[in-house]
């Protein structure tokens, strides 16, 4: 059915405002099976990160409940960006799905089909299949990145925890956090120790995020692709056709939403493991003259110099700077697009 569905914009290139808005369900569609191919691709790597996080990861408990507040926010952020994604995309989608067959009896996703597709029962069928294989796609997006972007929120809280533990790892609240962290295990254990587990932690969350680049750069790629292209879309179509004002509104609504979830978490992702070197050089070392201590923090520290970060495929970073960029790249898009119509019409 994509085939059919993307051979329409090969046909009616020359109409590029029916092509540019064809081509933007196109992209989604595709965008919907990268992130099923990634998902059953790399099912036992991100089972593998599953089981470390449940396993490994310390608790929020650890922290004192101001700070904790304040994390607590920033996961439910993360939550509400999820959630106005959703809210945007369904609302774009009922209007994609019901308008066509509503108004004017044509097709769902516009294709061409190498038989008469508007015979009956031929044109329910199809309409049909079109109809759940779309919401299909839009299900399977927003699942797909409620679980990434909950995924990263955790990896990047994590880098919290371990900066507010390596912070006071040599100081009598120390004693408490390795209570709640190791059990009665922590009572007994030494600043050395404790220093020890923390460079663990802080390798163990390393891995974790370079599993996550290797399983989920191509994804986060396909990503800008598909949000310029729908963002330039959907400006595109505002312009040209009014009555599909509203739809390409919450249209360019959801994949501006899809896009600033992605470069947030991202952001604070390499934020946070930027604060840990300034949490061990905060952490009065300087009372401390144990030799092995001091080498142990002078390796996080160097360890924590290299900025934890996931790619679109190495291309760029994922933060609010490619946010800004991919915006204006819309645009100029949009601009180019524009001028090629208007010089069109003209003719």
């Amino acid at each position: 059915m994509e085939v059919f569905h993307a051979a329409y914009v090969v046909k009616n290139f020359s109409n590029i405002g029916d092509a540019v808005g064809t081509g933007a369900t196109v992209t989604t569609t595709m965008e919907g099976f990268v992130r099923v191919y990634v998902m059953v691709t790399k099912r036992q790597v991100i089972n593998t990160i599953l089981v470390k996080v449940w396993k490994q990861f310390w608790p929020l408990n650890v922290i004192e409940p101001t700070k904790r507040q304040q994390i607590q926010r920033k996961a439910r952020l993360s939550v509400l960006l999820t959630s106005v994604l959703f809210f945007c995309s369904a609302s774009s989608n009922s209007l994609i799905t019901s308008t066509p067959y509503v108004r004017y009896h044509g097709m769902l996703l516009k294709s061409v089909f190498p038989f008469e597709w508007n015979q009956p029962f031929v044109y329910e069928i199809i309409y049909i299949w079109q109809y759940y294989s779309d919401w299909f796609v839009l299900f399977m997006i927003n699942a797909f990145d409620f679980f990434f972007v909950s995924l990263v929120t955790v990896c990047f809280l994590q880098f919290v925890i371990i900066q507010d533990v390596v912070k006071f790892v040599l100081s009598e609240r120390s004693r408490s956090q390795r209570n709640v962290i190791f059990g009665r295990g922590g009572e007994s254990m030494s600043d050395r120790e404790m220093l020890l587990k923390c460079l663990e932690q802080h390798k163990l969350i390393n891995g974790i995020c370079n599993e996550l680049e290797e399983c989920f750069n191509i994804a986060i790629l396909i990503q800008f692709f598909v949000s310029t292209s729908a963002l330039c879309a959907a400006a595109l179509i505002m312009q040209v056709d009014f009555s599909q004002f509203f739809k390409m509104l919450t249209f360019a609504g959801a994949h501006l939403a899809q896009l600033f979830c992605y470069c947030y978490v991202g952001h604070q992702l390499s934020y946070e493991s930027t604060c840990l070197a300034y949490a061990i050089y905060d952490c009065d070392w300087h009372t401390n003259y144990d030799r092995s201590i001091r080498k142990a923090l002078v390796l996080m520290i160097q360890r924590s110099q290299k900025v934890q970060s996931l790619t679109a495929a190495g291309v760029t970073e994922l933060n609010f700077t490619s946010f800004v960029r991919i915006m204006r790249l819309s645009f100029s898009f949009y601009t180019l697009l524009n001028n090629l119509l208007m010089k069109t019409e003209s003719q």
